[in-house]
């Protein structure tokens, strides 16, 4: 593997030489060793790529994949970041590392969402969070670990399009009747449902990460993109930060099927219905546009009874997602539960001499 030698921005405070990095609640620099601010300029965004730009990014690509070393002008320690890693921090002094690469414009993400919470309100807000999950065993809810929990920007492509989409499907209704004698029946009507729809499709996001995968990361979700703004290299500092591992093609393709979904849910959300029969589209895309983003993300990394986990938590809303421990009691009571539900139900039906109505208005 080729390495690349670079050097590296000084984050380091301008009174103490201590580290320095991004303060969600101060929205400033900010040395924790001698309490010094620094202002940190918060600017718009500025217009989305077009999509016949996207071969600009194939030179990042090919950076990201050399081994790189950053020569800390704190000390002078030689600082390797693993492949898709620019900014890290010193494992000597302590200094929060960028690489000056990272100003070239094929290098430097277009927006960023900045953390909103400390590590210690993140350490709160996991522990919240996962409190409310149902099938965490009682005694990791009562003190879930959160020694190892870190900051990390992951990076994401954003997708717009405006779609025009045409349609045809077959939908189907349940109703209840009864007829002279008293009975209870059934029956299904059918609609045929055809037509155009236009939909302005803004920032769909797909994560293109090391850490997190898009199930992870779509549990997470969402992430507010009206607060993205300019990327500055000062919100990075004192956090992991990866570049981008897929390409802007391999990630669109995502982007399209979460756009057809997305379209899909739009067309039907007009329709009463109970079922769908089948559903067919077909979506066209026009001014195609895209944005390369840095989204905020805590890891928590832990081991529980000799088994290791990692939960993602979104770092700008504090929303927990998968990963945690499940105990297997909590969810052989739950199966049990609903099994002597339904075994309930058995019964009323037939107490009541198999009363259809009855059958019908339980599970409807």
């Amino acid at each position: 593997m080729k390495e690349k030698e670079l050097k590296a921005n000084d984050c380091s405070c301008p009174s103490c030489g201590a580290a320095m990095r991004y303060s969600p609640e101060k929205k400033k620099l900010y040395c924790e060793n001698c309490q010094t601010c620094k202002d940190i300029e918060f600017n718009a965004l500025q217009g989305k790529h077009s999509w016949e730009e996207k071969d600009e990014l194939k030179k990042q690509k090919e950076f990201a994949l050399e081994t790189k070393t950053l020569k800390c002008p704190n000390c002078g320690a030689s600082v390797v970041l693993n492949k898709l890693e620019y900014s890290k921090g010193c494992p000597y002094c302590g200094s929060n590392l960028v690489s000056k690469n990272a100003e070239n414009d094929n290098l430097t993400p277009d927006g960023i969402l900045p953390f909103t919470f400390s590590d210690e309100v993140a350490s709160q807000k996991y522990r919240q969070g996962i409190k409310k999950k149902w099938f965490v065993p009682n005694a990791f809810k009562k003190a879930p670990p959160t020694d190892n929990i870190r900051g990390i920007y992951i990076p994401s492509f954003g997708y717009d399009a405006d779609t025009f989409s045409t349609y045809r499907g077959k939908l189907a209704t349940e109703h209840t009747g009864r007829d002279s004698n008293g009975h209870t029946y059934h029956y299904t009507t059918y609609q045929n449902i055809s037509g155009n729809h236009n939909s302005n499709q803004v920032d769909v996001l797909v994560e293109t990460s090391t850490k997190i995968g898009q199930e992870e990361f779509e549990k997470i979700e969402p992430f507010y993109m009206d607060k993205a703004i300019e990327f500055k290299q000062g919100f990075i500092m004192g956090y992991t930060v990866e570049v981008f591992e897929n390409s802007l093609e391999e990630c669109k393709k995502i982007a399209d099927s979460i756009m057809e979904s997305n379209v899909k849910d739009e067309i039907l959300s007009k329709y009463s219905y109970d079922s769908v029969v089948y559903f067919n589209l077909d979506m066209t895309q026009t001014n195609k546009k895209y944005m390369y983003y840095l989204l905020p993300v805590y890891k928590c990394e832990y081991k529980y009874k000799n088994k290791s986990y990692t939960t993602f938590m979104n770092g700008q809303t504090g929303k927990v997602g998968g990963g945690y421990p499940k105990s297997p009691v909590k969810i052989t009571f739950f199966v049990l539960f609903w099994i002597l539900v339904l075994l309930g139900i058995i019964y009323l039906y037939f107490r009541f001499g198999g009363d259809d109505d009855l059958m019908f208005k339980i599970f409807n």
